[in-house]
């Protein structure tokens, strides 16, 4: 049998997923979506090798979502495992490069009837797992979380084209508490993951707290950035990020505020930077990729960067490594004039570069009121 099909699989997939329990896609084939697959609670659909579930041409829409996602409520137990999830991003009918198409997917505040980009989408909803999946192209976020409690994502692939801006790989939106993302791999156009208190207009489903979650083994080569934890208006505690590899073009770990949310206090609690082993990339995007999305001053962003506006109360940051053979001048660790951190502890902090580059170790122009510092060496 052919592994692709020209027909509708929509109306298949749904009444599939409509049984709820176990739900076992099998057959290893392109199953074109058209409109969105809602998952119910309850539901552990597993997906077997060389099932692709592909957004059809102009569809414009999520290819999953939860059942309450939009509509009041909530959902509890759903798992996914397995499949390549494709957006399939160049066949929707939409120019990644022209003005009035950033602003129509940017500009406006979210609204769950208009189409936004985000690939795979989940809102309130209580144990949640998605692990060993593909995600393929979305026009903006792969994954994208919101208003979770207790969830799983694990084994995630990324494998973009960087044809479209704004395309975070896991996106989780506060409220959000007890979660556990590792083993993110690939390659994304934006932050391969991202936890945001608040968010901009065009993303921001819920607002709320971010507490509990631990970040594992994210690795990119020549990607844009690696974890980033925002916050603005609502605070972000006890966030540890351990194991971050690969190269990245703006930063391996940042920890910023939304300038969205203007005046609105910014927040962050115990928060642990460990094992990062990385550095920066020397590939650029190609044109018109690179007039679009690559913005600022790349070659000076820090490896591990606490941005303009931050307020800490206690951070870690240990064991953070680079070889760096890419000119550059950015340091391996930045904290920027305007932050401010209650606690820091600097441990284990060391890079050697090829010959001819000597790019900062640590640039601390914050205020740190605590800082406690083992082991630094350049060289």
């Amino acid at each position: 049998m052919a592994n692709t099909s020209s027909n509708d699989d929509t109306s298949f997939i749904q009444s599939q997923l409509d049984r709820c329990g176990l739900v076992c896609i099998t057959e290893p084939r392109t199953y074109l979506i058209s409109r969105t697959l809602v998952i119910h609670s309850h539901t552990r659909l597993v997906v077997a090798p060389g099932v692709v579930f592909r957004a059809a041409p102009n569809s414009r829409c999520a290819l999953l979502e939860n059942e309450h996602f939009a509509t009041g409520g909530c959902d509890v137990d759903i798992h996914i495992e397995g499949g390549l999830w494709d957006g399939n991003c160049d066949e929707m009918g939409l120019d990644a490069y022209e003005e009035s198409e950033e602003h129509n997917r940017l500009g406006f505040e979210y609204n769950p009837a208009v189409f936004k980009g985000k690939l795979i989408r989940f809102a309130h909803v209580e144990n949640i797992s998605l692990e060993k999946m593909t995600v393929k192209d979305p026009v903006s976020y792969g994954i994208q979380i919101a208003d979770v409690c207790h969830f799983i994502v694990r084994d995630i692939l990324f494998d973009y084209n960087n044809h479209f801006g704004t395309t975070d790989g896991v996106h989780i939106n506060g409220p959000a508490s007890y979660g556990l993302i590792e083993n993110i791999m690939g390659n994304t156009n934006d932050d391969m993951v991202s936890l945001t208190t608040v968010d901009e207009a065009h993303a921001e489903v819920t607002r709320g707290v971010i507490k509990n979650i631990e970040i594992r083994n994210v690795s990119s080569e020549d990607g844009y950035s690696g974890v980033r934890l925002l916050s603005c208006g609502e605070p972000m505690s006890h966030v540890r990020v351990c194991g971050v590899y690969g190269s990245y073009r703006h930063n391996a770990v940042l920890l910023s505020q939304h300038y969205v949310h203007k005046g609105e206090p910014i927040w962050m609690d115990d928060i642990s930077i460990e094992h990062v082993h990385a550095h920066k990339s020397g590939l650029r995007l190609q044109p018109p990729c690179h007039i679009r999305w690559e913005k600022g001053c790349i070659e000076t962003l820090p490896v591990v960067w606490f941005a303009f506006g931050s307020r800490v109360g206690t951070a870690l940051v240990r064991d953070i490594y680079r070889y760096e053979d890419t000119e550059t001048n950015a340091p391996l660790v930045g904290m920027d004039g305007d932050v401010q951190i209650d606690r820091l502890l600097l441990e284990n902090i060391s890079q050697t570069c090829r010959p001819g580059l000597n790019p900062p170790l640590i640039d601390n122009k914050a205020t740190v009121k605590t800082l406690l510092v083992s082991n630094i060496q350049n060289g």
